[in-house]
């Protein structure tokens, strides 16, 4: 097997196993990680349109809806007409959803730890994030990612 082939296959491992350690270390709270994105991201702006959500969204598929009426239904987010343009649908958080929230967040900061920890110091990490950049340079998701950290 070629470098480049092996790093390709790790590449997608480390994302697989991830995932799946994620989806495990959520599940306590009844939700998945893209579903907690979703909280995430109303937490840092409430009252978004499902193509705005869609926008921001790096986990999931292009069309969030099934991940929101997922959350509607386990009364985490709730969907409200738009005052101004009643075609529109605007989407919050509920008390439950923040509270649901506030214990994921706990989740996540376990989660990158353990990430950190296998990294190493923080010169690894820099240098791993403009490698990773470079692969995805151009692309819908490194757009994505760039609209998220200036929400957050």
């Amino acid at each position: 097997m070629e470098k480049i082939e092996e790093l390709r296959y790790l590449i997608k491992a480390v994302d697989k196993e991830g995932e799946e350690q994620h989806t495990k270390m959520l599940a306590p709270f009844g939700v998945t990680p893209s579903q907690n994105e979703v909280l995430k991201i109303l937490d840092q702006q409430d009252g978004l349109a499902t193509t705005q959500i869609g926008e921001l969204l790096i986990c999931g598929s292009d069309n969030p809806s099934r991940v929101l009426d997922r959350l509607i239904q386990k009364e985490l987010i709730k969907k409200e007409k738009d005052t101004i343009d009643s075609r529109k649908n605007n989407i919050y958080l509920t008390v439950k959803g923040r509270a649901v929230l506030k214990e994921t967040k706990k989740i996540e900061v376990e989660f990158n730890e353990v990430i950190k920890e296998k990294l190493g110091n923080q010169m690894k990490i820099d240098e791993f994030i403009t490698i990773l950049n470079r692969q995805i340079e151009g692309t819908k998701t490194l757009a994505q990612i760039q609209k998220k950290k200036l929400i957050e």
